[in-house]
């Protein structure tokens, strides 16, 4: 016998938000597929069901009298969350970064002389965030994909429990994900200790980056520039900058924590071989 949620997903359309095309030229080293705008505001009226496709994710919202109920469907049915809220009939879905650091490998170990930087490009899978009501209630989070966890440090005594990012990070922009529910995080490491290290992996502070959206709907985080003065010092300074040199990026979710720009916050964000 198919299941409840399975029975309306065949019944009812999916909704989804769809956007006028944005034509413009892509630089070098920019994604040139164009993505549907599903994050935004929506109307859903006591006792009606709405559902919204996003990426093979499927998210079925309904609303009763004071309450909520949020089931997805992701390789499996979960069980629906009945949420109390008395809020107004508009329920908003905010992309958002996984509320812990991501640890990502480079597709291949990296030598950066002295004096050099590199430049790489991580994809980090979004979680979903939806809200009600003026002023805002955050009713649910979750993750668009499931990762595990690891740690990172020298012993396991010293280091952070982070999310282990599935892709690896690389120097070309095209090899990573380009949907809907991935963001772009642009890094620039420069090695400023005595000698020529080798770099393979690196830690992602997600919670002090924020998101931003371009013309084609894509997602962005800053861009983050780190470098290390000391191959045996842990500190390593981090400073955010806008994420590229692109046109009309507006603002999509804020970071979880906010830090000044430039501020020592950041410890042992790679680790020299």
């Amino acid at each position: 016998m198919k299941s409840w949620f399975l029975q309306k997903l065949q019944n009812l359309p999916f909704i989804q938000k769809k956007v006028k095309s944005n034509l413009i030229q892509p630089t070098d080293g920019e994604l040139s597929a164009e993505q549907e705008l599903w994050w935004g505001s929506f109307l859903i009226e006591e006792e009606q069901s709405r559902f919204f496709k996003i990426g093979q994710l499927v998210t079925c919202v309904d609303r009763f009298n004071h309450k909520w109920h949020i089931t997805t469907y992701h390789e499996g049915e979960q069980p629906f969350k009945t949420f109390a809220a008395q809020t107004s009939n508009e329920i908003t879905f905010k992309p958002t970064l996984p509320d812990r650091a991501l640890l990502s490998l480079l597709d291949r170990p990296c030598y950066i002389p002295l004096g050099e930087t590199l430049r790489i490009y991580i994809s980090v899978p979004l979680w979903i965030q939806i809200s009600a009501g003026h002023p805002t209630t955050i009713l649910d989070e979750f993750a668009t994909e499931t990762l595990a966890d690891t740690w990172f440090g020298k012993s396991t005594r010293t280091g952070e429990l982070c999310y282990n990012n599935p892709i690896h990070g690389s120097p070309r922009l095209e090899d990573l994900p380009q949907d809907s529910t991935h963001a772009i995080i642009p890094v620039s490491i420069e090695n400023r200790t005595k000698g020529t290290n080798l770099l393979h992996e690196l830690k992602i502070p997600l919670d002090n980056l924020s998101l931003y959206s371009d013309k084609k709907n894509r997602l962005w985080t800053e861009h983050l520039h780190l470098y290390q003065e000391d191959s045996d010092s842990l500190e390593t300074l981090a400073v955010k900058s806008p994420p590229l040199p692109l046109s009309d990026l507006q603002l999509v979710s804020p970071a979880r924590v906010m830090v000044k720009p430039g501020l020592k916050n950041f410890f042992s964000s790679f680790m020299w071989e």
